[in-house]
C-alpha cells in the first residue's frame, strides 16, 4: 500500500535550471514509489526577490538561497518538506528519509565541514553575534534537509531570521548560516549519508551527493577537469565512462603526434589530463553495487 505523499522542494533561476532536471531526475529515479514524490519547483518572481533584498541581501547575487527561510509561508498547506539543492545527486529512496521526521525537531539535516564552521565563528566574533553553548559539531549544512513546517509557523522562525538579519547583517553563507545561529537545540541532525559533501571511500553508503563549488557549469562552458563535474555529467548524460583503449598509451601518444604534427603535442597534454581526471573519478566517485547490496538501515543521530 502506497502511504502518504511525500513533498519535495526545489529552487534555481535560469542559471541552475540544468542541475535542477539532474537532480530531481536523480530523485525520482531511486524512488520505489515515484508517484508519492510532489515537487514545489520555485524560480522566484522580481517582487519576491525584492522582497529577499530588502530583508536578507543576496547570495552569490541571487536570492533563491533565502527560499528555505519562507517555505511556512509560500507552503501554508503543507506539514512537512524535503528541501534539496540541486547540485545534487540522490542515489537512495528520498521515502527512507522521509521516515526519519522528528515531530519536535524544527529542521533535520547533516553536519557540515569542518572549514565551514571555522569561516562560520570567525564572522561571528566580527559582528559581535553571541554564540553561548554553541556547539561546532551541530553546524549544519542546509543543502538537503527535512524541515518540519508546522513547527516553523509555530516557532515564527521567519520572524526570527529577520531579526537577526537586521542586527548582524548577511553571513558569508547566508540563510545556512542564519539558521544554525539562531535555532540551536530546535534542529536536529542526520546521518552524514543524507548529504555528502566530500565523497570518498570511506563514507559509504552515499545516499546524496552534494557537488558543491561546481554550479556554474550548469550554464556555462567548462574546461571538465574537475571530478564532480566529470562525475555529475556521467549522471546527467546517463551513460557510463569508456574503458580506455587497450593500446598503451605511448604508442598511441606516437601515432597522435604522426597524424597531428603540429596539434600533437597538445592533444596529447590533455588526453592525459582526461584520462588523469578520470581515473581519479572512478576512485572517488563512481557508482558501485556494493553500497546497495549491503542491508541497511538509517537510524537518527
Amino acid at each position: 500500500m502506497v502511504e502518504d505523499k511525500i513533498h519535495i522542494v526545489m529552487a534555481a533561476d535560469e542559471t541552475y535550471r540544468k542541475g535542477l532536471e539532474v537532480a530531481k531526475a536523480s530523485l525520482s529515479e531511486s524512488c520505489a514509489h515515484p508517484e508519492r514524490l510532489v515537487f514545489h519547483l520555485f524560480d522566484g518572481d522580481a517582487a519576491f526577490a525584492d522582497r529577499v533584498r530588502r530583508e536578507f541581501g543576496t547570495y552569490k547575487g541571487s536570492t533563491m538561497a533565502f527560499l528555505r527561510l519562507y517555505l511556512g509561508e509560500l507552503l501554508p498547506d503543507v506539514d512537512w518538506v524535503v528541501y534539496s539543492d540541486v547540485d545534487t545527486i540522490w542515489r537512495r529512496d528520498v521515502a527512507e528519509l522521509w521516515e526519519l521526521r522528528d515531530e519536535n525537531a524544527t529542521i533535520q539535516w547533516v553536519r557540515d565541514l569542518k572549514g565551514t564552521v571555522v569561516e562560520f565563528k570567525s564572522w561571528c566574533a566580527a559582528r559581535g553575534v553571541p554564540l553561548d553553548g554553541f556547539d561546532p559539531g551541530r553546524y549544519c549544512c542546509s543543502g538537503v534537509c527535512l524541515v518540519n513546517l508546522k513547527r516553523w509557523r509555530e516557532r515564527n522562525v521567519l520572524d526570527r531570521c529577520r531579526e537577526f538579519a537586521a542586527r548582524f547583517g548577511c553571513p558569508k553563507y547566508a540563510d545556512q548560516d542564519i539558521l544554525n545561529a539562531i535555532l540551536g537545540d530546535e534542529a536536529a541532525l542526520l546521518p552524514d549519508c543524507w548529504d555528502v559533501l566530500v565523497p570518498s571511500p570511506e563514507n559509504s553508503p552515499r545516499c546524496v551527493l552534494h557537488l558543491t563549488g561546481v554550479g556554474r557549469c550548469f550554464a556555462a562552458p567548462y574546461d571538465g577537469r574537475v571530478a564532480q563535474y566529470l562525475y555529475w555529467q556521467r549522471i546527467a548524460r546517463g551513460t557510463p565512462f569508456k574503458r580506455p583503449l587497450a593500446l598503451p598509451f605511448y604508442l598511441r601518444e606516437w601515432m597522435i603526434r604522426l597524424c597531428f604534427p603540429f596539434a600533437g603535442a597538445v592533444l596529447c597534454d590533455r588526453i592525459r589530463r582526461h584520462f588523469a581526471w578520470r581515473w581519479f573519478v572512478r576512485r572517488h566517485f563512481a557508482e558501485t553495487d556494493h553500497d546497495e547490496r549491503i542491508p541497511w538501515k538509517t537510524s537518527a543521530v
